[in-house]
């Protein structure tokens, strides 16, 4: 009787390296898209509280503004007249505008301080933000602010109206 002969044979390694094969392929795809998923999400993060900052203090002012002037194409510079009491002559103006291409910026005149500009938010798509006036005697606005930054970009929208009474301005 005869020794078996250890070892396995050409179809059995063929077999394994195949199976091999198709696990490190799946795993390295998972971990590509991880990566990838990874990356633009964190690109994403940094835009999208550009965005919120945006909205947050445009609808803010809009909700207190007696007037609103959008210019431009897209609605900017956006001029907010703000009323403090019932003296038009106390009002003070602020104003929404793009500098250095992309950064918005608040321009308010009530500062005493001569330097009263805040920068809102970097990176806006000046292209794709629009305020816009959905029904002036209701009070009634759109806001679409888009910010990008290394390919991710984010988008959101602002549906605004104004609180102030024109009754306390003495107006009807």
């Amino acid at each position: 009787m005869k020794q078996r002969e250890k070892g396995f044979t050409l179809l059995e390694v063929v077999i394994g390296v195949t199976i091999m094969a198709l696990v490190v392929g799946a795993i390295a795809t998972t971990t590509w898209t991880i990566l990838m998923n990874f990356g633009q999400a964190a690109e994403q993060n940094v835009v999208l509280p550009q965005v919120q900052n945006a909205g947050y203090w445009i609808s803010r002012d809009v909700q207190m503004a007696n007037g609103i002037t959008p210019s431009g194409p897209n609605g900017f510079p956006l001029s907010l007249d703000i009323p403090v009491d019932t003296d038009e002559d106390n009002d003070y103006v602020i104003e929404y505008l793009f500098e250095e291409g992309n950064d918005l910026i608040r321009d308010d005149n009530s500062q005493p301080i001569e330097s009263s500009k805040t920068l809102i938010a970097l990176d806006i798509d000046t292209d794709n933000t629009i305020f816009s006036t959905v029904n002036a005697t209701a009070g009634h606005y759109r806001l679409t602010v888009t910010a990008a930054k290394d390919g991710a970009g984010v988008t959101g929208s602002y549906e605004i109206k104004q609180r102030i009474s024109l009754d306390y301005l003495g107006e009807e």
